[in-house]
């Protein structure tokens, strides 16, 4: 018998994962190729830490978090983008199997809020090769152009335009191994990023999708409301794919940071 129920749940699903499934086609790092030479000298905005003992004092936790300002402006002296916004050209989803047949993508990403972001511990032990932090964020903007087209339930689902999303209470923890390596032009000693994995709990969501189902404005308010209705149900299913995602963008980005930032400038 047709369950409406499970449909509609099933549904909303499919309609947001090509949002929050966008990740789990990734299967490499996303590394940032930046020619620009790492920093010489310490700016003003880099605290230092002891290398002997870097956590001390909540150290190392206030230098992650001084450097936020800057990162939020960006550095173009050292090829590191604005982090505010945050922006991703290009994301493809592909998803076929069962009930659910997806393909599409998303362009021009772009995040507002990181920079608000409160580091609620940061801690980094060269003995077991780890850096890992964990970050509020109070709010998240997203703006994107999406496509879609797939089948679900054997219905045509069709949609391309904009998309708008809020998320309230992101909180974040990130977990990483980390090596020392010299930086190929002067030497100097830098950390790498070798392996991350990310883990979040977002306490609100809000979401609109324009242009679904070519326009039909009915069925895509209809849409809209169960998913903005279900939105922690909806998260709480795809969490595992957009946790793969965030460490495979976060993964290039923070490898391409480090690598400006000799720790001689940093760890005395």
């Amino acid at each position: 018998m047709f369950n409406s129920a499970n449909w509609k749940f099933q549904y909303s699903l499919c309609a947001i994962s090509f949002i929050y499934l966008l990740p789990s086609t990734a299967a490499y790092t996303r590394e940032i190729i930046n020619d620009k030479p790492p920093l010489q000298e310490r700016p003003p905005w880099l605290q230092t830490c002891k290398r002997s003992n870097p956590n001390e004092n909540k150290c190392f936790r206030q230098l992650f978090e001084g450097c936020f300002p800057a990162l939020a402006a960006g550095i173009p002296e050292i090829g590191v983008k604005s982090f505010e916004p945050l922006t991703i050209d290009q994301v493809s989803l592909s998803k076929g199997s069962g009930n659910l047949v997806l393909s599409g993508g998303f362009q021009n990403l772009v995040i507002r809020g990181p920079s608000n972001a409160t580091v609620k511990r940061a801690n980094l032990d060269f003995i077991r090769r780890q850096l890992n932090f964990e970050l509020e964020l109070p709010k998240l903007r997203i703006r994107a152009k999406y496509n879609l087209k797939g089948n679900i339930l054997l219905l045509p689902l069709v949609g391309s335009g904009d998309v708008a999303m809020a998320l309230k209470n992101v909180n974040t923890a990130v977990r990483t191994k980390i090596s020392l390596h010299n930086e190929t032009t002067t030497g100097d000693e830098i950390i790498h990023i070798d392996e991350m994995k990310v883990s979040f709990q977002v306490g609100a969501m809000r979401i609109h999708l324009k242009n679904l189902f070519n326009g039909n404005e009915i069925l895509a308010a209809s849409i809209n409301s169960f998913l903005n209705q279900n939105g922690n149900e909806v998260i709480q299913e795809l969490r595992p794919d957009l946790e793969l995602g965030l460490a495979d963008i976060f993964h290039g980005l923070w490898n391409n940071v480090f690598s400006k930032m000799p720790t001689k400038l940093w760890l005395i």
